[in-house]
């Protein structure tokens, strides 16, 4: 039959006392010991004796006030007194007594003055261990720092106690029993007391298995790889705080995390069972912009996309996205991406993605990619990529500007590898941490387009050429005063390309990138934008902030068009706040550009849990 035993996540080894005088209990009781005499004079209107009126004297002589001792009002002489005698007792004068209080409220050098009494002070004359096997007694006593010959200070053996009990935990007994047996007091000068510790070491445990709740999605596979434990083995370095805490770190996965409890058959092996309650399984979001009149369109126009989140898709931490985007001039953009991030029980994270892009009638685009993780642990990820995009030209892509086809079809199969590093305190509303993903691509592009030779003919040409491309983004966030939060960060594309397409250039503004302009704004083979965030945290998944951005844009010459480069800059405010309805989040930016506060650019959001 198996034994049941509830390992607390604040105390992790249960101290059992036999029946006798226990030293923990001795001093406790000592602590709270009468009081000889007591003599008062106090008002209920009286105010409360500053620092310098708090007065000690210890065997007659007057001596500085403790500093561990806390101060209080007069109504307070009793706890206060029991402090000073617990201070006292530490240093080993267990015989220590309070004889007598004095409280002046004349106002004329008033004060609390109290009377006590050291008596003789107790020392360890012996130590002994027994029980041990497991762990050598020479190897125990050199974990304890209370020494024979040395006053008892209390504190410190229930430290050495508990030492000694972390020392069972690594080598896989976290079932072990440490009790105080023997407390015998000798007289004399000074008073010598006998300590015996009796180690009952317990059983060598294995784990056996892993226990989700009944209810739970969460497989008990997935429990014990982020558990960082592993069925069959000891349960050497058992710490079931730890444990605590890294399943607490994946904030995606589980609302909330309770301390292991463990069982033990009669085998020996150990039954693990881990409380945990799940988050929300997805997530819905749904985001509406609106742009304001401009010089290249006469109305306002709406832009808005949805994106649909499904994660830990049969309780192993695989999600699922779905986005569709609807960018201005007819643009349409697709997006779908599987992950798994624990394929056969491994840190190893494999995913699939496909992009769809339709630009109106001038050209279509398809991207196919396949990507990898293998987490190195501490938050820090190698990862590569493999990717083939297909661009189609439309009707107007296929229009000539300058003798060739303005859109050519093309081909290019790109691979590369990049690191990631991810050590936020939480992954909604971070106070602190810092976020990196940088990814560098090789690639070969195939092309083929129409082209107008001088005779008037019209022909097909075809090349292909390598082209490199550099991504990156960071995130930095630093707490400055209570529930206010400085977030840095930026993020970047660089394309380096013996020729350029319009479909290969980057695009940057909108709600996602450079707030204050319009979705897609600019385009460039190398674009980028630094950002700073001032935010005030209104609870631990609401906060409002005021943002600055700066782009950069830099465009090749294309066709007719000659190169540009520019910076530009975007501001304005912003809040998200959980509500009962899902997450609301709303953005209001301008530009130098605007000419005024009415041509701001709006986005509103709502996330709401599935």
């Amino acid at each position: 039959m198996a034994q049941r035993l509830t390992m607390s996540s604040h105390r992790r080894h249960i101290i059992y006392p036999m029946a006798g005088t226990v030293l923990l209990v001795l001093w406790g009781l000592l602590c709270v010991g009468p009081q000889r005499s007591a003599r008062a004079q106090t008002s209920a209107s009286s105010p409360a004796p500053t620092a310098e009126q708090w007065r000690l004297v210890l065997d007659g002589t007057r001596v500085a006030w403790p500093d561990t001792v806390a101060m209080g009002p007069p109504d307070r002489v009793r706890a206060v007194g029991r402090s000073l005698l617990r201070h006292v007792r530490r240093n080993g004068y267990y015989y220590a007594t309070l004889d007598s209080v004095s409280i002046d409220t004349s106002g004329i050098g008033g004060g609390v003055r109290f009377y006590a009494r050291r008596g003789p002070r107790v020392q360890v004359s012996k130590l002994r261990i027994e029980g041990d096997s497991a762990v050598a007694a020479t190897e125990l006593r050199a974990l304890m720092k209370t020494e024979e010959g040395a006053p008892l200070r209390p504190p410190r053996l229930e430290a050495d106690i508990q030492r000694l009990l972390d020392r069972y935990e690594e080598i896989g007994r976290p079932l072990a029993q440490i009790r105080v047996t023997e407390t015998r007091l000798s007289p004399g000068q000074p008073a010598a007391l006998r300590v015996t510790l009796q180690v009952e070491e317990g059983p060598a445990l294995w784990l056996q298995r892993v226990q989700a709740p009944d209810d739970a999605r969460t497989t008990a596979e997935l429990l014990a790889h982020l558990a960082g434990l592993e069925g069959g083995q000891s349960l050497r370095g058992y710490d079931p705080d730890a444990i605590q805490r890294r399943l607490q770190e994946h904030d995606d996965l589980f609302e909330r995390v309770e301390a292991p409890q463990l069982r033990v058959a009669d085998d020996g092996g150990a039954i693990l069972h881990i409380p945990v309650e799940e988050a929300a399984p997805g997530a819905f979001d749904a985001v509406l912009g609106y742009l304001p009149p401009s010089r290249a369109r006469d109305t306002g126009q709406l832009v808005g996309s949805g994106h649909l989140l499904l994660k830990h898709l049969f309780g192993g931490g695989r999600t699922a996205e779905f986005t569709l985007d609807r960018r201005p001039g007819r643009t349409s953009i697709f997006d779908v991406s599987l992950s798994d991030p624990y394929l056969f029980g491994l840190p190893l994270r494999i995913g699939g993605h496909f992009r769809g892009e339709q630009r109106d009638s001038t050209y279509g685009e398809r991207v196919y990619e396949l990507d990898a993780g293998y987490r190195l642990g501490n938050g820090l990820e190698v990862t590569a990529a493999l990717s083939r995009e297909v661009v189609r030209p439309g009707p107007a892509g296929t229009q000539f500007v300058d003798t060739r086809q303005q859109i050519p079809r093309s081909t290019t199969l790109f691979y590369g590898a990049g690191v990631r590093y991810d050590q936020l305190d939480r992954s909604q509303n971070p106070r602190r941490g810092l976020s990196v993903d940088v990814q560098v691509a090789q690639g070969r592009k195939e092309r083929r387009r129409q082209r107008i030779k001088a005779s008037g003919d019209t022909t097909q040409t075809a090349d292909a050429f390598r082209q490199e491309r550099l991504q990156g983004h960071v995130r930095g966030y630093l707490p400055l005063f209570d529930r206010q939060v400085l977030a840095v960060g930026g993020e970047g594309s660089v394309l380096l390309s013996r020729d350029y397409d319009r479909s290969d250039l980057f695009r940057l503004g909108g709600a996602t990138s450079l707030r204050g302009y319009d979705e897609d704004r600019f385009l460039g083979n190398v674009v980028a934008r630094g950002l700073v965030e001032y935010r005030l945290q209104l609870d631990r998944a609401s906060y409002a902030h005021a943002f600055f951005d700066l782009g950069y844009a830099a465009r090749p010459a294309l066709d007719a068009a000659t190169g540009t480069e520019g910076w530009h800059p975007g501001y304005g405010l912003g809040v998200k706040l959980q509500t009962a309805l899902g997450r609301i989040s709303a953005t209001y930016a301008l530009n130098p550009e605007v000419q005024s506060p009415a041509d701001g650019r709006v986005h509103l959001g709502l996330s709401v849990g599935l």
